[in-house]
């Protein structure tokens, strides 16, 4: 049976603004690179990342050039993160991997230290995982985290996923395999809470 699938490009051509009680995701911006640099130069917000500190407010600007390039070409890419109070861009958050064929996304996230534990990051990724349900028609949105980054393990808890397992030396990533524990939210979980 043919099913009518959603298209990327339907989707992401023009990233629209979301918000939340706290918090506004939206379009990157190249005057964004001060503030990415901010929290993206912190040795400890990219210790469970795929990627290194950022060196320089160049390393900033590049990242955000690729994604403006995403967004120009209608993929993936990811919002920027908000935080009303402060007016200040505070971190990064998306889809990772979107497969339409099988209604499943992966999301992932970062977010600036001086924001940590507040509960933010929670707040963001239910935004995504409802964005995810409702606009990309999705049946199970996921995320994966390394073992100890206890801290992604409880955004992915607070936000309503549910732990699955491990997936042995699943990521290489700095020179080194890594395990990752992997959550999902299925449609009927997330409608059931809704």
């Amino acid at each position: 049976m043919e099913r009518d699938l959603p298209r990327i490009e339907e989707i992401f051509d023009d990233l629209p603004t979301l918000e939340t009680e706290r918090l506004v995701l939206r379009k990157m911006r190249l005057d964004d690179a001060a503030d990415l640099f901010d929290y993206a130069s912190d040795p400890e917000v990219s210790t469970y990342t795929t990627w290194g500190p950022h060196e320089s407010v160049q390393d900033s600007r590049e990242f955000l050039m690729r994604i403006l390039s995403l967004y120009e070409s209608g993929q993936l890419g990811d919002w920027g993160i908000i935080h009303k109070a402060d007016a200040k861009f505070i971190g990064t958050c998306g889809f990772a991997i979107w497969e339409p064929y099988h209604s499943r996304a992966e999301i992932g996230y970062a977010m600036s230290r001086k924001y940590w534990g507040k509960g933010l990051m929670t707040e963001a990724a239910r935004e995504l995982i409802n964005f995810g349900f409702r606009k990309m028609q999705l049946n199970r949105v996921e995320a994966r985290c390394m073992i100890d980054n206890i801290g992604s393990a409880r955004v992915m808890e607070k936000s309503g996923m549910t732990y699955e397992g491990i997936l042995r030396e699943h990521m290489y990533a700095k020179g080194r395999y890594d395990d990752l524990k992997i959550y999902s939210i299925l449609r009927r979980e997330w409608e059931n809470n809704s």
